[in-house]
């Protein structure tokens, strides 16, 4: 698995410097994996076209997934196509996933619920879970979590895993229905039951933070054990942290730790990525590395992981690895901006701010320093600080900007904390009071 991610960071980011060998493994590994599937694919085309239902759809999930074969959206589409025109279940919600990704059809998500409905329409569990998915995530339909919820119940009274851990999450969170720990935890041992590796990460959760049962420590590592051996991203990362942080009656153990977030690294887990790459960037029971550090970063980044995306920006801001890129740091921070992100919506602030690699914009930067301030950034709330006592785009505000240097300040951000006592030594004692009550006054948003 680890020449694999080496090789998906060479090949598909092309950033790193990378092994001839990373390419000859894996390209040795899809030989083999070609020749053994071969023979399996020959036969489901051989019983698709004699009209087999059954092997039409198995043949179009072969071809979406590339499982024994290259990935082909068009073949994908073709059979599935094919086997839904029969009236087959499982089929329409197959071919409704196409439609709602967009693979190998143009992205239509009124075609996908229409599938997903008929499929639902015949008792399938995963047409129902699918319906509501579109209705969770507002697609082809207003975004109503209670009437998702209502259709995770018919599937999950099927025992459809996925749709017992959407459930539960709703119950959790009290989203679409009114919060019920107590639900949330029938649902997530249910689906554990039946074998989901992410049900017992929840459950670890719940006993790990003490929501809705007596806080017990040993009974979440219990759990995040039992999620580990079902290869649970999220329980090897907690593993991981477990390690880390000395929790949940273990010694600290870097070692330990590490190993615990490369298995989740390897399994393409976000999170694992972010750990492995903060212990080579700062040198955590290691020597630091900055080209393995970039790279893990990237691989989560390439993810739409949105700390992925901060840290790969930072990575070109600085030039920790390659030279400095001004221009690629503004990409990544951007996308992670564009998730509502509020480190990611002060850095494109402050790249606007200074003008680096860009025409400097007071309009732009105060536009996403006041989105990253208004979700409580100490960063964001310091630099915007900054544009009200300097007049940068506004008039000046003393009063304004000392409100945003005491709430950073709160936060122990210490160019903050200097620009406090010299804003003070400016101002009316009435001015600071005031500033004072602005900032008792203010309520972050959460996005």
């Amino acid at each position: 698995m680890k020449s694999a991610i080496l090789s998906v960071a060479c090949a598909v980011l092309a950033l790193v410097v990378c092994p001839a060998h990373a390419f000859v493994e894996a390209a040795t590994t899809s030989v083999t994996k070609a020749q053994t599937g071969s023979s399996k694919i020959d036969d489901l085309t051989k019983r698709a076209e004699a009209g087999d239902v059954r092997a039409m759809n198995d043949l179009g999930k072969a071809y979406y997934d590339g499982e024994d074969v290259e990935a082909d959206y068009d073949q994908a589409f073709k059979w599935l196509d094919k086997a839904a025109a029969t009236g087959d279940a499982q089929a329409e919600v197959d071919l409704g996933d196409l439609y709602v990704t967009g693979s190998g059809v143009p992205e239509d998500a009124d075609m996908a619920m229409k599938l997903y409905r008929q499929s639902a329409a015949q008792n399938n569990a995963e047409g129902q879970y699918s319906v509501g998915w579109m209705y969770e995530n507002g697609k082809a339909a207003a975004k109503d979590e209670a009437e998702a919820a209502r259709w995770y119940e018919l599937a999950a009274d099927q025992n459809f895993i996925f749709a017992l851990n959407r459930l539960a999450d709703l119950y959790y969170g009290g989203h679409g229905v009114k919060q019920d720990y107590a639900e949330a935890m029938r649902l997530y041992q249910k689906s554990a039951d039946l074998g989901s590796g992410y049900a017992y990460d929840a459950l670890g959760d719940m006993f790990d933070g003490g929501e809705g049962v007596t806080k017990d420590p040993a009974k979440a590592l219990d759990y995040y054990r039992k999620a580990t051996d079902l290869g649970n991203c999220s329980g090897l990362y907690a593993m991981g942290r477990i390690y880390e942080k000395a929790r949940n009656g273990q010694v600290k153990d870097l070692s330990q730790a590490r190993q615990w977030y490369q298995k989740a690294a390897d399994k393409t887990c976000a999170y694992g990525q972010l750990a492995i790459g903060r212990f080579y960037d700062e040198g955590i029971g290691m020597a630091a590395d900055a080209g393995e550090a970039f790279k893990y970063y990237a691989l989560a980044a390439m993810q739409d992981n949105n700390i992925g995306q901060l840290k790969l920006g930072s990575s070109y801001f600085y030039g920790d690895f390659l030279p400095r890129d001004y221009d690629q740091a503004f990409k990544w921070y951007q996308k992670a901006a564009d998730q509502a992100y509020a480190p990611g919506q002060y850095k494109i602030g402050y790249m606007y701010a200074k003008g680096y690699g860009i025409k400097a914009d007071y309009v732009q930067a105060l536009k996403w320093l006041r989105l990253s301030a208004a979700q409580g950034d100490d960063e964001g709330e310091y630099q915007l600080g900054v544009m009200y006592e300097n007049a940068l785009g506004v008039p000046q505000d003393r009063k304004t900007g000392l409100m945003w240097y005491l709430l950073s300040a709160a936060q122990d951000n210490q160019d903050a904390r200097k620009a406090v006592d010299s804003a003070k030594a400016q101002m009316s004692g009435s001015d600071v009071r005031a500033a004072q009550a602005m900032a008792a006054d203010f309520k972050p948003v959460k996005n």
